[in-house]
């Protein structure tokens, strides 16, 4: 399974992120945001009197789910 690094620029250390949390007037609404670009969130971090920036590695599953023929529109011959 391959890994991916993301890193999120901000004031405070933030160890377990929630996408539900945050304000819905950002540019792309409500979310965590991150980058896989380290000079991105520190750029972001830059904004405060406290700069930190958070570090996480997310798993990529790459192999389909078998809930996702469920789900999908497609016929399955496309």
């Amino acid at each position: 399974m391959a890994k991916m690094t993301v890193y999120h620029g901000g004031y405070m250390a933030v160890e377990h992120p929630e996408i539900r949390k945050g304000r819905n007037t950002k540019d792309f609404g409500t979310g965590f945001y991150c980058t896989i670009i380290k000079e991105q969130a520190q750029r972001w971090a830059k904004r405060y009197d406290t700069k930190i920036v958070s570090i996480y590695d997310c798993l990529l599953y790459t192999s389909p789910s078998p809930r996702d023929g469920l789900l999908s529109r497609m016929p399955s011959s496309a």
